[in-house]
């Protein structure tokens, strides 16, 4: 220290140095909402146009999934084989190379490929399916065809936003793509006398690349070549074959049609009345999203110049919006906190300290946001919430150092002896109550999954800069007092009265606690801790009494209404649907002031909402209520009950933005058998069982038997008769409904798919009776006969998916409950699913998950997290104290503050929620900052004093003053989240408020009575 304050100036300089770093990195920083949460996940879609469930299971799963199981690094499957699609998802394990993995996955998936049948399209592998959006936009028309002219404009859209840096990648919804359609006319094959698996044979060869090599002639190296069809206009007069009446050749200009056509919408978006098509934004990791936010906006403003009059442009979604909101907010609580913590600190110091010490807290924060780069941290409400925590305690080693360097000068000491030994007395309790809040965070960064990824930023700013605070309380604070106390010439003896407004009045707090509080406690030591132990006890029985959430909703305006209806519903039936829900809402509330509908596969990622097993069947509506009026939970509340009463035929379900990773449902089972109908009949029958009870809300399941099948029976004894082979038949029928994929038209410009169909006259289905077959006739010309004669069918309801978890079939059931009945429905459920496991036939079994398993993982995970941290404590003050018992007594501070917290949440009604439980953990190493000084100067006074009464009635004297002032500063920097703070950090904010507030009260009042007790005891 000596040669600290010697070389203060080139101390001073550093410092000087760490801030101006510390600004450039805050200017550097990204900012963005909530924490970037990495979450290693792949999709593998393959395409099987018109296969049933059945043998996309047989084809295209079991395949994909056993080659997959011998992969490294995978940690779970699961899958869903539907009317001609699979979908796989695979889930990762936390400590591999995901990339190498990928990588894998590919490969695998390329190699299984190529034993598929030809029908099957290429799999598509996904790898990066959690996007940060940036922004969505609407481009409104009264009809859906003005905003299909728009896709050449929407081309060069894409090309100039995903120029922008920080934009990786552009998602539009409700614009289908394009495919070359060629329409075979039945008729005129029947005038021909071609089948079609002619014109597809003919077709198939035409477009398929060819290599003849090369050649040399002169000395010179040829490539040969063919001359290709160039243009879509060529593809007429490709030769399908002679007419064997005429001899005339047959080209496909006089039996088909080619047109440029789109594909059936993936999609239908209504915006207020108006089609729509989405765009949506989508960031490159770790990118300052206000910044990218302004690049978009000026890029967006110009393209938009060049759209017809009758399109518009509707920004929707900006997460800089919520950004801004959510930062307006921290920001005011930030400046709250900061006043509120001068105005504690002017109570009990002079006003140069208080302003001294004042200083040091923005200091401590620009410091501390130096390491946050490294540590992969940016600015988000996360870690802008850890840096408000951190006011509250980085203030403590200011006035601590601050407060025992004056009180030094007071008894008459030099300003380099008082400075020295005021730094002295209190240093290594400093540095020792700092390692107490590293160890009592920095375990918090080793919490898994999704929820340790979320809070991780949180710990690590507050670490950061209650160190950086420590380094100011060790350097600036000290050589700022020993340069003001020397060049000060004054009375030592005028020094000796402290100041501060309430100056006096601390003065004679001291007095009455060191003079009165402390003889009274120590006059029957066990009583005292005897009664305190049991109002602890007793009060943490409230526990029972507090309710629990894992993650609160967010105060936000958005509510999302997801509906599915029966499989083999239109995608124009269910936005019918959509609209009528949207209707009904409108017309019976005035708390909505904007509504949007996604038909098909939702919404593109925002608000935190995205549906499964999307299709036509499928959609979610929108609706932005005014927060003036009601709230989104209270709209949820209100309205969902009521439009599943209106609409009993979809299954509906209101959610709105949690403050926290997407949540589990309270219940999840995973039924698992081999045979898929009664799998199905055993699922449903406990869905129906699970929704029966009063506590359900909704009870969902991933599969069920109400899939339309039209089932088509061959007369194969007349067609083997004849001569007819069945595949002929079948390939005419799929032709006639669904089409066959000829590959991709690519003339070295554009690339379409190219789709062959029979164009019988019916859209909606296959006309049999329009479908002709002819048949060889010895004595003329072939007959020909319709295919109803040969063909009948059969209606029936099957299974409409079959979904797989780790290769094995597996039905999944979710349920949710109703408010305020999520203990009684697990019971409830817990029950109904013991009663069916139990009557489970062999080779069936029952899995449960949902949010009761996470939420019981995370507490184990807690609990051993909290346990290291007690453990790290002990550790640490049985080194500075060389003693084993001197940390229980001061680690008994703990169980103070856990009441405190309990009684806190109790009185307040918050929940005991995932950041309550992380606050509950902080206050380990927060409340036994005070008991190390306390303890400390009891121990140094009794090397002073004769006896250890006057020993502990001295030390209160001496502590009782910044005790109460880093309390008070403390509780200060968090009030104001628990009034104006998001909800989110409202239980935090209680917690530590009320553990503090308690422990400090009993930790004054025990303290010393415990102390006193075990050195007794001890002799």
């Amino acid at each position: 220290m000596k040669y600290l304050l010697r070389y203060r100036k080139i101390v001073w300089v550093f410092l000087v140095l760490l801030i101006f770093t510390g600004i450039f990195t805050y200017i550097q920083l990204p900012k963005r909402d909530i924490p970037e949460i990495s979450q290693n996940i792949a999709s593998i879609s393959t395409v099987y146009p018109g296969a049933t469930p059945s043998t996309i299971e047989q084809t295209v799963t079991n395949p994909l999934e056993s080659a997959l199981d011998d992969i490294n690094g995978i940690s779970e499957i699961s899958s869903a084989s539907t009317t001609g699609f699979a979908t796989l998802t695979l889930s990762l394990e936390s400590d591999i190379d995901a990339a190498s993995v990928y990588s894998n996955i590919r490969q695998t998936v390329a190699e299984e490929a190529k034993g598929f049948p030809d029908e099957v399209q290429t799999p598509s592998v996904s790898t990066d399916l959690v996007k940060s959006n940036v922004a969505t936009y609407h481009l409104l028309a009264d009809d859906q065809a003005t905003l299909y002219n728009l896709r050449d404009q929407l081309n060069q859209w894409e090309q100039e936003l995903t120029s922008i840096a920080g934009v990786e990648s552009l998602l539009i919804k409700g614009l289908p793509d394009q495919e070359l359609k060629v329409s075979i006319n039945p008729e005129e094959l029947k005038i021909n006398r071609i089948q079609p698996n002619q014109v597809l044979t003919a077709l198939n060869n035409a477009i398929s690349p060819k290599a003849l090599g090369s050649q040399k002639e002169d000395g010179t190296q040829y490539q040969l070549s063919i001359r290709d069809y160039e243009n879509i206009d060529d593809l007429q007069n490709i030769y399908i074959t002679t007419n064997p009446s005429t001899g005339e050749a047959v080209y496909l200009s006089d039996v088909a049609s080619i047109n440029r056509v789109n594909q059936a919408p993936s999609d239908i978006i209504q915006y207020e009345g108006q089609h729509a098509i989405s765009i949506t934004l989508q960031a490159s990791e770790g990118v300052n999203i206000e910044q990218v936010q302004q690049n978009i906006t000026d890029k967006i403003d110009t393209l938009s110049a060049a759209l017809p009059t009758n399109v518009s442009v509707d920004q929707f979604y900006t997460q800089s919006t919520v950004i801004n909101e959510v930062y307006s907010s921290l920001i005011t609580s930030f400046v709250i906190s900061l006043i509120a913590v001068l105005i504690i600190m002017l109570l009990g110091l002079p006003f140069s300290s208080a302003l001294l010490v004042a200083i040091a807290i923005p200091l401590s924060i620009i410091i501390g946001l130096i390491p946050l780069p490294y540590a992969g941290v940016d600015l988000n409400q996360i870690s802008i919430i850890g840096i408000i925590v951190a006011i509250g305690i980085l203030v403590d080693d200011a006035i601590v150092v601050n407060d025992n360097i004056q009180r030094r000068f007071q008894l008459g000491e030099s300003a380099l002896k008082g400075t020295i030994n005021g730094v002295r007395e209190v240093g290594v309790s400093i540095v020792t109550s700092t390692l107490m809040i590293v160890f009592s965070f920095f375990p918090l960064t080793f919490l898994s999954g999704s929820n340790g990824d979320f809070i991780r930023a949180l710990p690590l700013a507050l670490i950061c800069t209650v160190v950086a605070s420590t380094i100011l309380a060790l350097t600036l604070i000290p050589t700022i007092q020993y340069t003001k106390q020397k060049n000060t010439d004054r009375n030592k003896q005028s020094s000796s009265k402290k100041t501060g407004i309430l100056g006096n009045l601390f003065n004679k707090l001291e007095k009455f606690y060191a003079d009165s509080i402390i003889p009274a406690t120590l006059k029957k030591p066990w009583l005292t801790v005897i009664s305190g132990i049991v109002l602890c006890l007793l009060l943490l029985l409230l526990v029972f009494k507090v309710p629990f959430e894992f993650f609160p909703a967010a105060d936000r305006a958005e509510v999302t209404i997801s509906a599915r209806l029966a499989s083999g519903t239109t995608i124009e039936d269910t936005q019918q649907k959509l609209q009528e829900m949207e209707k009904y809402l409108l017309e019976k509330t005035d708390t909505i002031t904007e509504t949007v509908t996604y038909t098909g596969d939702g919404l593109p990622g925002i608000f935190s909402s995205s549906m499964t097993r999307t299709g036509d069947n499928t959609g979610q509506l929108v609706v932005r209520v005014n927060r003036d009026a009601t709230s989104a939970s209270d709209f949820i509340d209100e309205w969902e009950s009521p439009l599943r009463e209106a609409f009993p035929d979809a299954e509906i379900f209101l959610e709105t933005i949690v403050s926290g990773p997407p949540p589990s449902p309270s219940v999840e089972v995973k039924v698992q058998g081999p045979d898929i109908d009664r799998l199905v009949t055993i699922a449903d029958d406990l869905k129906t069982q699970l929704a029966d009870l009063d506590s359900a809300k909704i009870v969902t399941s991933n599969t069920s038997k109400e899939q339309n099948y039209i089932t088509y029976h061959l007369d194969r004894e007349l067609l083997a008769e004849e001569g007819v082979d069945p595949n002929q038949i079948i390939q005419s029928l799929q032709l006639a409904n669904i089409g066959a994929p000829l590959g991709t038209f690519d003339n070295g410009t554009e690339r379409l798919p190219l789709q062959l169909i029979l164009d019988e006259g019916d859209n909606q289905g296959i006309d049999l009776s329009a479908l002709t077959l002819a048949i060889p006739n010895e004595n003329g010309p072939p007959e020909t006969i319709s295919y109803d004669s040969f063909i009948t069918k059969e209606t029936s309801k099957q299974i409409g998916a079959i979904p797989h978890y780790n290769g094995e079939r597996t039905i999944t059931i979710e349920g949710y409950e109703q408010d305020g009945e999520g203990e009684a429905f697990s019971e409830e459920a817990n029950t109904i699913i013991s009663s069916i496991e139990s009557d489970l036939p062999d080779g069936y079994q029952i899995i449960e998950e949902g949010a009761s398993s996470a939420e019981s993982e995370f507490f184990i995970e807690v609990a051993k997290l909290f346990l290291i941290v007690l453990f790290l404590i002990y550790l640490t003050i049985a080194i500075q104290f060389n003693s084993l018992l001197t940390p229980l007594l001061i680690t008994s501070t703990v169980l103070l503050a856990i009441t405190g917290a309990i009684v806190g949440l109790f009185v307040s009604g918050e929940p005991l929620s995932f950041l309550a439980v992380l606050g509950i953990v902080s206050l380990s190493g927060i409340v036994v900052r005070n008991s190390i000084l306390l303890i400390e100067f009891i121990e140094q006074n009794r090397n002073r004093y004769d006896t250890l009464l006057q020993a502990i009635k001295e030390a209160g004297r001496a502590r009782v003053r910044p005790i109460i002032l880093t309390t008070l500063t403390s509780i200060a920097a968090l009030v104001p989240i628990i009034f104006t703070g998001d909800v989110l950090f409202r239980p935090l904010a209680i917690s530590i408020v009320y553990g503090l507030l308690f422990s400090t009260i009993l930790t004054l009042v025990l303290l010393p009575a415990i102390y006193a007790t075990m050195k007794r005891m001890s002799k």
